[in-house]
């Protein structure tokens, strides 16, 4: 939590910077809107993983930036496709600036921050437009795929952009030989924050209400989702382990990278205010 908490910080201030920075005056209104109050997990993990193979801080700032430009712009453009009108307790911003007005300002976004990851080297750009490609196939996944391709659905989707800050990670501590490693770690990570999200809709949610990913849950098992959230949470986090136990990692960081499956399964359950029923 602490650990968070300071990174939270670090990155709110990257992104006010970066705002500030704009010479659009409406286009900084609108990239403030859809960036705000973020919890900034997927930022943290990038310097969570950076820290714990030697990296500097400095040398992970653009990287967590750039990821949560990607994500905030993804969740702008999800709010227009859903319909969602609220995202972190106000209004959606297609529901203040128009959906015109933030596809526009998204597509800026989305290239502003490649460009900030282009500073990794080719590759790490290269690999991070194939992760940004993935999750538009996720998103498509998300509303018209199989029940049955649901863990695939969620690791497009949503574990794309987990497996992006662990991907550059390698880059920015210069350890780019564990790439595949720390690719594969925020995949696992990434599936088990969308399966526990999709579990607190499952239980907070009329069945005819659901949509998505938590709708394919729900389906898939036939509203005998836990148990089968309670098993892929279980492999998902195993593997996970066995990979932080393949990596170098710096003995003051294991701890905290250990915790995070439970850290991230914990936190939305508790913010959805529900009590623990499947661990």
């Amino acid at each position: 939590m602490e650990f968070w908490f300071r990174s939270r910080a670090v990155i709110d201030e990257l992104v006010e910077k970066f705002l500030d920075e704009s010479k659009e005056w409406e286009t900084m209104e609108m990239s403030k809107y859809i960036m705000r109050d973020g919890k900034r997990f997927r930022g943290t993990l990038m310097f969570l993983f950076n820290g714990a193979l030697g990296g500097e801080e400095k040398d992970a700032y653009p990287g967590a930036l750039a990821t949560e430009i990607l994500h905030s712009a993804s969740l702008a453009l999800d709010d227009i496709v859903d319909y969602d009108e609220i995202r972190r307790g106000m209004k959606a911003a297609w529901a203040v600036y128009t959906n015109r007005k933030v596809i526009f300002v998204s597509n800026y976004l989305i290239p502003t921050a490649l460009s900030i990851i282009s500073g990794y080297g080719d590759k790490a750009l290269r690999i991070s437009v194939d992760l940004w490609k993935d999750t538009a196939v996720g998103a498509l996944k998300d509303m018209y795929g199989k029940d049955e391709d649901y863990v695939r659905t969620i690791e497009l989707k949503t574990a794309s952009l987990f497996k992006l800050p662990t991907m550059l990670s390698s880059f920015s501590s210069g350890r780019s030989e564990f790439l595949d490693t720390l690719m594969e770690a925020g995949k696992d990570l990434g599936i088990i924050y969308q399966l526990i999200d999709d579990y607190v809709d499952c239980v907070t949610q009329d069945k005819d209400k659901l949509v998505g990913s938590a709708r394919q849950l729900f389906s898939l098992t036939s509203g005998k989702f836990e148990s089968f959230v309670r098993m892929k949470y279980r492999e998902y986090k195993e593997h996970y382990e066995t990979l932080l136990r393949s990596l170098p990692v710096k003995h003051d960081y294991l701890d905290q990278l250990v915790a995070l499956p439970d850290f991230l399964a914990f936190g939305l359950m508790g913010e959805a205010g529900i009590k623990n029923k499947i661990f």
